[in-house]
């Protein structure tokens, strides 16, 4: 009786667990936010974030090791549209929507937070309008700050705009960091980085070969299948 009820209570167990793992699995951006921080963080840089860098950086000449450097510190690599900072920041590389925008838009908030629904922070007329940094990357006929692509544009032409060009000094483009972040810390944060991948970039989960590496690069397969599921 009490084997029986040991194995009872492990089979309650395991469904349980199961149960639990599909709940969260089905939480695609709630995991894939988990794994970019557990893992891409300390382990490399996205292969298939590359090609949106390299294409960004071409456009306004810049390194686009410094916009995956940038990325990296700002959001881990992470791609969410529900991402938004503790004080307003919003999408991949993190700008106020003001700053995307336009500071010449009238809202009472000081500190550059606009809401989404008092007006459609994609609209390139009202960017215009406004002089805000917001940059159609992909062509679509809007800006949109939570995409990856528009993201990297804007941060790409910020950067280029403030001496982060490819034939600028390392203390120019150490300016420019600062003009993105008025943060020394954050300055150094970016160009570690920066320098890191100057040397070696490991790209994941393209090449990965390694168990950790292949683990991930299931992970995340499983995941974009699952999502296509929900």
């Amino acid at each position: 009786m009490k084997r029986l009820m040991l194995r009872l209570t492990s089979i309650m167990l395991v469904a349980v667990l199961f149960f639990v793992a599909i709940g969260w699995f089905g939480q695609h951006e709630k995991v894939n936010n988990a794994l970019y921080r557990a893992y891409y963080g300390d382990h490399g840089v996205p292969a298939d974030h590359v090609a949106v860098y390299e294409d960004a950086a071409d456009a306004y000449d810049v390194d686009w090791r410094l916009l995956a450097a940038v990325h990296r510190v700002e959001t881990i690599f992470s791609h969410s549209s529900s991402m938004r900072s503790s004080v307003g920041a919003i999408g991949p590389f993190q700008f106020m929507p003001r700053t995307w925008l336009g500071w010449q838009y009238d809202t009472d908030d000081q500190k550059g937070d606009v809401p989404e629904d008092e007006i459609d922070l994609t609209d390139l007329t009202l960017i215009e309008q406004y002089g805000g940094l917001g940059r159609d990357g992909n062509g679509d006929g809007q800006a949109d700050p939570h995409s990856l692509i528009d993201s990297a544009h804007t941060a790409a032409y910020y950067l280029s705009e403030h001496g982060g060009q490819t034939s600028d000094s390392y203390e120019s483009i150490r300016s420019a960091i600062f003009e993105y972040n008025r943060s020394e810390q954050y300055v150094d944060n970016v160009m570690s980085f920066y320098d890191q991948y100057q040397t070696e970039v490991t790209l994941l989960p393209g090449d990965g070969k390694t168990t950790k590496q292949q683990v991930a690069r299931y992970t995340i397969r499983y995941l974009e299948w699952f999502a296509k599921l929900t």
